[in-house]
């Protein structure tokens, strides 16, 4: 894989925003699920094709959903265009999702439309074409193992903590010599089939004519029982506490790592979670930086990621590098007295509030930047659940109450599963 105080903090937002609306789409034939978000005041459109399966769902080689995303983009432009890498690739995958978004004119809803479909065929593309993807995709993620040494870090973290190198915590690297065309279209045929298929269109459209087109160029698709999601079953031994320590010369500054495994209750998912999530998050970020560096001299940095799944787990890392003299130890003796500790004086109403400012502005910025709304409506649908506009989102905000902001964050700091990384920059 969003709820404000002050009903005031939606002013906020412009009309446009909280007037957005997504609509559940009938006649959609055997596809999951299809939404359509107007908006009059982008004068596009764009159609969102949310395969419900990323890089975590990947079943024996790692880096295979990249792979066969650059291959069912690329064969879609063949099928439609007639000529691959006739234009940029509008794709990414996700731990969860792969998603491929068509843009244009309002009058070219049938080119977009086309080329969403065609993702559901099978990969056809020359062989050359093949290979030589294969070798982009190699170097597309060599080189962010090189701009991003953290990746790897929080691999090894995450593979201590749940046991397994696939899943959540994948091996992409060792994996990617392995990368074939084979195994890409085993995962087409498994993963592209309509019942794992979210499509949302958005924009200046009519919802009468979204619907019209989603029927006419889906409406033969036939239901299927979806790919199993077995990932998230994966969960670290009760009481797991590993530390690993290892050297490399790849990292800049001696650096923990510390990943924990939070579980909320059965009945939660990532849609109910939304709004104690982001403000909560924004408070515990905020009150560990000035603990760790405001008010302690024994950290350089802290950089902290949450990973919130659809059935409400969550895994938070922690990248704290320690200031020189402060030993590995201490580091992580001082970072978990400080989480502890975090709530011994409990979030005021003006720091919630604050909390939900932040969130108002967000929504705020997204509304009116057409990427950053595609962002928006990707964000909970990845999980396969209703998309959420910025308006909704504001709505979500204001819901939230501080009772649910406390406890989502007494359930973020208490005692659970961890393994932490004492990786040492070698000379």
């Amino acid at each position: 894989m969003l709820r404000f105080i002050v009903t005031v903090f939606l002013f906020l937002l412009p009309v446009s925003a909280t007037a957005q609306e997504v609509i559940p789409l009938k006649n959609i034939g055997g596809l999951h699920s299809a939404y359509v978000v107007p908006r009059n005041d982008f004068n596009r459109v764009d159609v969102q094709v949310l395969v419900l399966s990323g890089s975590y769902d990947d079943d024996e080689v790692a880096g295979t959903a990249h792979f066969l995303e650059h291959l069912a983009a690329f064969s879609a432009d063949t099928y439609v265009l007639r000529q691959p890498r006739e234009r940029d690739l509008f794709a990414k995958t996700s731990a969860v999702a792969t998603i491929y978004t068509n843009s244009g004119h309002p009058a070219e809803i049938d080119r977009l439309m086309k080329l969403s479909r065609a993702l559901l065929d099978t990969p056809k593309l020359p062989e050359d074409f093949l290979q030589s993807e294969k070798q982009i995709v190699e170097r597309e993620t060599y080189l962010r193992e090189r701009q991003y040494p953290t990746r790897w870090l929080r691999r090894k973290a995450l593979q201590n903590l749940y046991g397994s190198t696939r899943g959540r915590a994948n091996d992409i690297i060792a994996d990617v010599p392995k990368l074939s065309l084979e195994a890409a279209l085993d995962f087409h045929a498994k993963h592209y089939v309509p019942s794992n298929i979210m499509l949302i269109i958005s924009g200046n459209i009519p919802p009468e004519l979204a619907e019209k087109k989603v029927a006419e160029y889906f409406g033969d698709t036939e239901a299927s029982t979806p790919p199993e999601k077995w990932w998230l079953d994966e969960k670290p031994q009760p009481g797991l506490r590993k530390i690993e320590r290892l050297t490399s010369n790849r990292l800049y500054d001696d650096t923990l790592v510390y990943a924990k495994f939070v579980e909320y209750p059965v009945e939660d998912t990532s849609i109910d979670l939304q709004g104690e999530f982001f403000i909560g998050v924004s408070i515990f970020e905020s009150r560990i930086r000035k603990a760790l560096i405001f008010d302690s001299f024994d950290y350089q940095s802290v950089n902290t990621s949450f990973f919130l799944a659809k059935n409400g787990d969550m895994e938070m890392v922690s990248f704290l590098v320690p200031m020189p003299g402060v030993s590995f130890e201490d580091a992580l003796e001082t970072f978990e007295t400080t989480i502890a500790g975090l709530l011994d004086t409990p979030p005021s109403a003006q720091e919630i509030e604050t909390a939900r400012k932040r969130n108002a502005a967000h929504a705020s910025s997204a509304a009116r930047r057409p990427d950053d709304f595609l962002a928006f409506l990707e964000n909970v649908g990845s999980d396969g659940l209703p998309p959420i506009s910025p308006g909704t989102y504001a709505s979500l905000i204001e819901e939230t109450t501080d009772a649910e902001v406390l406890e989502f964050l007494e359930n973020l700091i208490a005692p659970a599963p961890m393994s932490a990384v004492f990786a040492q920059k070698e000379d």
